[in-house]
């Protein structure tokens, strides 16, 4: 069972600098010791349930859903193989931080989409490759390194077009990409075979991150993670985060599987159910 991308101190630290507060505000407002405060957010210290209830109310975090998660009662189920007949996970890696890239795919028509890189372009290439695949479109979230590395390669080797996230910030990679690259605006929909994909805008961990929307999917990159969010750019972006996840992903069917870019699969209803940011 693959561990979730955020353990309690994670959420800890993330809500806390998303809200603008230092590690002596939290301490001095909560009456945990700075020590024990920064041993939570390295993985030290088990808080008491006392602890988790002060750190969910100074912190707007849900304190049963926290507590669950603190306490590794909670993890998404695992998704049935017969939801992942069109979806091949490309299980990357940056150094030893594991990354999620994915390739949707029709199999009558041969096309396919692939929702960043997992850091890995020869894993992509071989999947398309082996299964006798034509990739349309690369459709990036977010342009953070370990989810665009390998992108030439795969450019270059397939001749899919490059969805960029309007109010992304590309460093370069406008001139390096040039004609092959497009921007993705909020409401985008993309044609692959069977499936129609919608872009949703949703800024908070970069200005321009974006989700992927299918009938039966939702492609998050870093804003959603099962269990918690992405880090924010500021308190500004952690607010928009918290909103557009709220607003735009979380009242999505029930049912759709969420795939993130670090950590396990979840769905909506589990996110709603369980992840303590909301």
């Amino acid at each position: 069972m693959e561990p979730l991308e955020d353990e309690f101190g994670d959420i800890i630290q993330k809500a806390r600098t998303g809200l603008g507060l230092s590690s002596i505000d939290v301490s001095e407002r909560v009456n945990i010791s700075l020590k024990v405060l920064e041993e939570i957010e390295s993985y030290k210290y088990v808080p008491s349930r006392e602890e988790v209830i002060g750190l969910a109310e100074l912190l707007g975090l849900d304190a049963a859903k926290l507590f669950s998660i603190a306490m590794r009662m909670w993890h998404p189920e695992e998704l049935h193989l017969g939801k992942l007949s069109d979806i091949l996970i490309i299980d990357g890696t940056m150094g030893a931080y594991k990354v999620n890239g994915y390739l949707l795919f029709d199999e009558s028509s041969g096309e396919a989409v692939a929702f960043d890189t997992g850091n890995s372009h020869k894993k992509v290439l071989h999947n398309l490759h082996e299964r006798g695949l034509r990739l349309k479109y690369i459709l990036l979230t977010h342009c953070h390194s370990d989810h665009t590395g390998g992108l030439r390669e795969i450019q270059r080797g397939t001749g899919a077009g490059i969805g960029l996230p309007e109010r992304e910030s590309v460093s370069g990679m406008e001139k390096e990409m040039g004609k092959d690259l497009f921007l993705v605006k909020d409401n985008s929909e993309y044609s692959v075979g069977r499936h129609t994909i919608r872009a949703i805008s949703t800024p908070g961990h970069t200005q321009g991150s974006t989700c992927y929307i299918t009938d039966n999917y939702c492609f998050s990159g870093d804003t959603l993670f099962a269990g918690s969010v992405g880090r924010s750019y500021g308190i500004d972006g952690y607010k928009k985060l918290l909103e557009s996840v709220r607003t735009k992903i979380l009242t999505l069917n029930k049912d759709i599987c969420i795939f993130p870019g670090h950590g396990p699969s979840s769905t909506i209803g589990e996110e709603v159910k369980h992840n303590p940011f909301f």
